[in-house]
């Protein structure tokens, strides 16, 4: 089988096609882990709003504005 130019043009566009889709979802996979990362550490105070990062592994961390005790993570309930 011989490898014509319309072939050679038409496995490499169809390659190159194939490798940018891999890339943008690998590129669009890691964004959204480093996303949820970061918004793993951000705190809002409940008391002023402050808001703020703590990469501690604490469950409850002080405002460094207002000095207010606050709850890490999504469980904590409001009201």
């Amino acid at each position: 089988m011989e490898l014509t130019l319309a072939d050679l043009v038409i496995y490499v566009t169809f390659g190159a096609f194939i490798v940018v889709v891999f890339i943008a979802m690998a590129s669009r996979y890691l964004h959204n882990r480093l996303e949820k990362r970061s918004l793993s550490h951000r705190v809002i105070c409940r008391l002023c709003l402050h808001a703020f990062e703590d990469t501690s592994h604490v469950k409850t961390v002080n405002c460094p504005v207002c000095g207010a005790t606050n709850e890490k993570g999504r469980s904590r309930k409001l009201g």
